[in-house]
């Protein structure tokens, strides 16, 4: 609009010449003669025009064109139908014609076409920091895996960084949170770095709650995001475009993966990630397509690894949470083990943090015990635990109490019940099995409960769960013979009739 206006200013104001026109704004001559026809058509004045901005000027001289066709399209419509099997643009195209006869031609709907759907389909360039995001998921196809005869299915896990584009991909035998875990595991290690933010895709393992606005992620994943000091970022649902570059490393891996071993057939899973692996180094080394001579790997030591966090001293592990209730002996119980906890707690609900060989006992999130894990003996007590003032009268009452009522049910009874507390060297910790005992006792006949007590002492047995199936399976009965009586009837004969 400015030459348009510098050539009315030379026209009006100047008087000049078409041909000076022409040669002074840089324009074909019957260019300036159009631009002054379409100036006459629209009606206005040169003093009314030098007002005018740029837009009213161009909207007055240069108007819509009328859709001389006379169509109206419902372009959405076509959109929509296209996505039917089969159907085809000139399919469409000759059913609108069939009710607009004088209607536009197949190239001009085709190209009206392309230009509603651009107007429909904007995307937003993407500026991606160095280092910032790594994009993960699963890619759709999986490959073949015969293990000990047995067919499976391995799925493919594909991470792509963000500015480089570097690939790592390898096969796990499921999609569960235990191999999406150790994939990311894996996925960091051989980066030597650790990303900002990690892009996921919904999928359980990840995000057990999806939300646009709040995702809930699964606390394995959340956990080791944490450990590693990084975040997730999950794209949002059927919005492929929030994980475009995890996508273009699924068609990659796709491409330079599985068709190049789509003919190899895999006996462990150890052989095909290592046929991965070279598959994967080699496409990390081909040069980009920009002919700039650069590759995935150089770019990424160049950009996206100077901006990135480094890797943790130690290995994530994944975790375990339990809830406990301390007992009156001041202990919890973790897969049939007694762990100590300080005396003050008993009663406490805890939490439990079971993570390799280390136990970690919480209250309200304050830790306030730690062991390493142990299967030696019944028990783990950490002297400290125990109250300063623990008096051991307190327990020879009790031990007295649990006796007495032994005593009074019988004396196999009081000897199993006495086994049992000198088992450790701190009889309170045999106390909450000689509960149990008096608890079987509750349900048998005393003289019947006291054999089996006594039974259990033959067989060296000294605890409530082996008393209890030699009760559940009458054991104590199986080995007594049943007594012998001499049958009287007139149809038997006696010795008599042998002599």
């Amino acid at each position: 609009m400015r030459k348009v206006k510098r050539v009315l200013s030379c026209h009006f104001d100047e008087g000049r010449s078409g041909r000076f026109i022409a040669r002074h704004c840089g324009m074909a001559r019957r260019s300036v003669a159009q631009t002054l026809e379409r100036f006459a058509a629209s009606g206005l004045s040169w003093p009314q025009a030098r007002d005018l901005d740029d837009e009213a000027l161009e909207a007055a001289l240069y108007p819509p064109k009328r859709d001389v066709s006379g169509s109206d399209v419902d372009w959405a419509r076509v959109e929509e139908d296209l996505a039917g099997r089969g159907v085809t643009l000139f399919l469409l195209w000759e059913e609108w014609r069939t009710t607009h006869p004088e209607g536009m031609s197949y190239p001009t709907w085709c190209r009206r076409f392309q230009h509603e759907r651009s107007r429909q389909d904007v995307t937003m360039r993407q500026n991606r920091l160095p280092g910032e995001r790594l994009f993960v998921d699963y890619a759709g196809m999986t490959v073949p895996l015969t293990i000990d005869g047995e067919k499976h299915e391995a799925q493919l896990f594909v991470a792509a960084m963000g500015v480089s584009g570097r690939l790592y991909v390898e096969a796990t035998l499921t999609q569960k949170v235990e191999d999406w875990c150790a994939s990311h595991v894996r996925c960091f290690e051989d980066m030597g770095r650790i990303p900002r933010i990690v892009v996921p895709d919904n999928i359980k393992a990840a995000v057990i709650k999806p939300s646009r606005f709040e995702p809930v992620l699964n606390e394995t994943y959340a956990d080791l995001l944490t450990h590693y000091g990084t975040d997730a970022l999950p794209a949002r649902r059927r919005r492929p475009r929030d994980k475009a570059l995890a996508e273009n490393g699924v068609l990659h891996s796709y491409r330079r993966v599985l068709a190049p071993l789509r003919h190899h057939v895999f006996h462990d899973l150890a052989t095909l990630n290592r046929e991965i692996g070279i598959l994967v180094d080699a496409a990390n080394a081909r040069p980009y397509a920009d002919r700039s001579g650069e590759t995935r790997n150089s770019r990424f030591e160049s950009i996206d690894r100077p901006a990135m966090k480094p890797l943790p001293e130690r290995r994530w592990q994944r975790t375990l949470w339990r809830k406990n209730k301390v007992h009156p002996d001041y202990h919890i119980a973790i897969d049939r083990h007694l762990y100590s906890v300080p005396h003050q707690y008993v009663g406490k609900q805890v939490d439990v943090r079971l993570r390799g060989p280390a136990i970690d006992i919480f209250l309200r999130g304050r830790k306030i015990a730690g062991h390493l894990r142990s299967d030696k003996g019944r028990t783990t007590t950490v002297k400290e635990h125990r109250p300063l003032n623990h008096q051991r009268a307190g327990i020879e009452e009790t031990r007295e109490r649990l006796e007495h009522q032994a005593q009074a049910i019988g004396p196999h009874v009081l000897a199993f019940i006495t086994a049992i507390m000198k088992r450790t060297n701190n009889p309170e910790l045999g106390f909450r099995s000689c509960y149990g005992v008096l608890r079987l006792a509750a349900g048998h006949e005393p003289e019947r409960f006291d054999d089996a007590c006594r039974y259990a002492m033959d067989l060296g047995t000294r605890s409530w769960r082996g008393l209890n199936t030699i009760l559940s399976t009458n054991a104590d009965r199986a080995g007594a013979e049943p007594e012998s009586v001499a049958i009287d009837h007139a149809n038997i004969r006696g010795p008599e009739a042998y002599t």
